[in-house]
């Protein structure tokens, strides 16, 4: 657990610094609903961009993280992979197609 908050506050405070990228097909297997956003953060890294949708009183409702490849990739590893969260932060959906 030691590991994982470590993890997570080194890239809270640089986010500048790493590009995720896209996701191998082996690390997606690994998610599954009911996953914190650190067990997320753990296994797949920092991701790419993140939309949040605010309830009332400006609460998280649903918040979604996007990892997205670069343009260098191959198209074999050119897929973006969306992965929402419920207000909890657990994962609630998970969804990987194709990038154009």
């Amino acid at each position: 657990m030691k590991k994982v908050i470590l993890f997570i506050l080194v890239f809270a405070f640089t986010p500048g610094l790493v590009i995720a990228g896209s996701v191998a097909m082996r690390d997606y297997n690994l998610l599954s609903t009911g996953m914190s956003e650190a067990e997320v953060l753990y296994r797949l890294g920092p991701y790419d961009h993140e939309t949040v949708t605010y309830g009332r009183f400006y609460t998280i409702f649903q918040k979604t993280w996007f990892y997205i490849p670069d343009r260098e990739e191959t198209s074999n590893k050119r897929w973006i992979t969306e992965i929402q969260f419920n207000d909890r932060g657990l994962v609630t959906g998970l969804d990987r197609y194709r990038a154009h």
